[in-house]
């Protein structure tokens, strides 16, 4: 059972860095804000339940910095809000900072916010003049975007009757109509559509040249205070946001005052009846502890304030007719139905497909082809059925049943009991799988050659020119023939090549991820890089872990994070002929170099170290990259091999075991010791 929510653990962690990534960092996200916090609030559910399984607790806020922008580190972290879906969590959280704050039968002053659906962007002033601005970025550093800011007209250059230095944080917007008028612009001249205003208003604060900024319609409010060089006689937010209105910000609409959850409730069904007539997107509410005073005694957690939560606000939909379903292969097998809708705009976008997810969504939501189905509307990039229009049904749709076999191949596909997804068990000549392997093999993250994207890939795949890995590597051989397809010229091709040449040397970890190997992202591709060092090794023990009886098995699914299930798609990877005889024949073409990383020699060196309870002082992550620096084997069962256990508070059962087997023990104390030494 414990393996079980392991794995489900390492899966949702895997999904939660990726889609920060795509929404923080890339603005493209791929799902819907819903979906991102039902992940959340079931990682955060089963880390509560299970803490003996040693997964932290989610401080991420966002996501690092973009590389085209200079990195500045914040003078106070930005932080998120936690979020809550339903009176019972504000009914919750109320009930918490009266624990805490040790009140009863008092009430307390609540300050309510609409939360704008925009961009975090903090503003600094030095002797009342806009100095820089600087994006949320992962919540420490964020993205210097001073020029572009300058061009927002709502944004004031510069404050009287301020302090010497204040920051000034606030979230970036665009109206719905502006939205609308840049997206029917763009749309006409070819160029791609923005997701939401959200998207459209991160993609232009970050460009390059702040001409197309200033071309955008931006807005702004501002809603709290950072870093400040004196003490301000303010005693809550109310009050701040006066005194913001006076230095000549705007402050967001719509505020209200509240002493209980009742009231909240009134607030709640207030804001979304006028949801609609708002020129801008709110995703949510925000209640906020209105007094300073209690703000500050209550404090904060790893990632967001103690004082405050976000309420979020239902989807929308609109209606559509679904008049076909299709299934997709990815490059794991992994079968997606997806869904082609009668063309509806939403929220600006045309939209003409929509995720299903899995069959066992379409059965339980008993979505039919020809039914009259709703979308969900608010930022989403492929929107999701949220129900079926029962009363539009017509009498001929009948009930939806996915094919046993593949939509690409033809060979059996197999869905376990305990998993939702259908799998093509064809991994070798699956035309649909293997093509996903090579537009993976070279993405960004892995061997990232500019020029090969989704299209050339397929194409060359069409045209016999690409079949495997190391096909991509002689495409020198075929450079009259590319240099003849439409698209191509001798510059794009020479350009190609000289991108492909340039990617023939490739670190251990990325090579890693690069092969596409389920349930092998980056982060797990760099723990085992890190444990196995160089390729080579890494297979060799693979081999030998087909058998569970060695130590090659054991050393495997006692990696950090590394389970057992994940352990069986290794072995059954490198356990295969066909996939074995391309690498090598890859590895012919290309270097990989052994990975490595700066070590401090210490108590820990080449040592295997077990974290089990929570830290005060340093987080889980730290820890353990503490531990890694000094050369030590992070792993994350406690066995006969193991050399020390680090242990926090309530450490659970690993301690029990560490002591029965008579392994050294360091608490936290001891251990900050040890790191502060060194």
């Amino acid at each position: 059972m414990n393996q079980d929510i392991k794995n489900e653990l390492i899966s949702l962690k895997e999904k939660i860095s990726l889609h920060d990534k795509l929404y923080h960092h890339d603005d493209q996200p791929l799902i819907s804000d819903y979906e991102y916090d039902q992940i959340c609030s079931r990682y955060d559910e089963l880390i509560n339940l299970y803490p003996d399984l040693g997964f932290e607790v989610r401080d991420n806020v966002g996501f690092k910095p973009s590389e085209k922008f200079k990195k500045v580190k914040h003078k106070k972290p930005m932080l998120s809000l936690n979020n809550g879906f339903s009176n019972q969590h504000i009914e919750d959280f109320i009930n918490r900072i009266k624990k805490f704050l040790n009140i009863n039968n008092e009430e307390i002053e609540f300050i309510c916010e609409p939360k704008i659906d925009g961009l975090s962007i903090s503003l600094i002033y030095e002797k009342g003049n806009l100095t820089s601005a600087i994006t949320r970025g992962d919540g420490e550093f964020g993205e210097l975007v001073t020029n572009n800011i300058l061009t927002i007209r709502d944004i004031p250059k510069k404050i009287t009757k301020g302090p010497d230095f204040v920051e000034i944080r606030g979230e970036i917007f665009m109206f719905k109509d502006d939205f609308l008028t840049l997206n029917k612009y763009r749309d006409k001249n070819n160029f791609k559509i923005f997701a939401n205003p959200r998207n459209a208003t991160a993609g232009s604060v970050r460009q390059k040249d702040p001409k197309i900024t200033a071309e955008r319609k931006l807005n702004f409010f501002a809603y709290t205070l950072g870093e400040i060089s004196q003490d301000f006689k303010i005693i809550d937010q109310y009050n701040l946001l006066l005194l913001l209105s006076n230095w000549g910000f705007k402050t967001p609409k719509h505020i209200k005052i509240i002493n209980n959850l009742n009231q909240i409730k009134d607030y709640y069904k207030y804001m979304i009846n006028i949801r609609d007539n708002l020129n801008y997107e709110i995703d949510g509410l925000v209640y906020k502890v209105n007094s300073f005073n209690l703000q500050d005694r209550l404090g904060y957690m790893s990632r967001a304030p103690r004082w405050a939560i976000a309420h979020k606000l239902p989807s929308k939909g609109v209606e559509t007719i679904l008049n076909d379903i299709n299934l997709q292969v990815g490059r794991t097998g992994a079968i997606t139905p997806v869904g082609r809708v009668k063309k509806v705009n939403i929220g600006g976008v045309f939209v003409s497909n929509v995720t299903l997810h899995n069959e066992d969504e379409i059965k339980r939501k008993d979505i039919r082809i020809g039914d009259t189905v709703i979308i969900e509307r608010a930022g989403d990039v492929i929107p999701q059925i949220t129900g079926v229009v029962m009363e539009k049904r017509s009498k001929s749709n009948i009930s939806y049943k996915i094919s046993e076999f593949c939509p690409s191949c033809g060979s059996p596909t197999f869905k376990p009991k305990n998993e939702a997804v259908r799998r093509c068990l064809n991994s070798v000549n699956c035309k649909a799988q293997l093509i996903e392997k090579l537009i993976h093999f070279c993405s960004k993250s892995a061997f990232n050659i500019d020029g090969l994207g989704e299209k050339q890939i397929k194409l060359f795949y069409k045209l016999n020119l690409i079949k495997n890995f190391s096909d991509i590597f002689q495409l020198e051989k075929n450079k009259n023939i590319i240099n003849s397809l439409e698209g191509f010229g001798k510059v794009s091709t020479n350009n190609l090549i000289n991108s492909i040449d340039k990617s023939r040397e490739i670190s251990f970890d990325k090579f890693l991820y690069s092969l596409g190997i389920r349930r092998i992202g980056e982060s797990n591709a760099k723990l085992l890089a890190e444990h196995y060092k160089d390729f080579e090794n890494l297979k060799s023990q693979f081999l030998k872990a087909a058998n569970k009886n060695t130590n090659s098995y054991d050393n495997l699914v006692n990696i950090d994070q590394i389970g057992e299930s994940i352990a069986e798609d290794l072995i059954n990877f490198f356990k295969n002929k066909e996939i074995l005889d391309d690498i090598e024949l890859l590895l012919t073409h290309i270097k990989i170099e052994s990975y490595f990383k700066k070590k401090i020699n210490s108590l820990f060196t080449d040592r295997k170290v077990v974290i089990t309870g929570s830290f005060k002082d340093l987080s889980r992550d730290e820890a353990k990259e503490k531990l890694n620096l000094m050369g030590a084997q992070v792993v994350s069962q406690v066995s006969n091999n193991t050399d020390f256990i680090i242990v926090g508070d309530k450490p659970g059962k690993k301690l029990k075991s560490a002591q029965e087997k008579g392994i050294k023990i360091i608490n936290e104390i001891e251990f900050v010791s040890i790191i502060k030494n060194l």
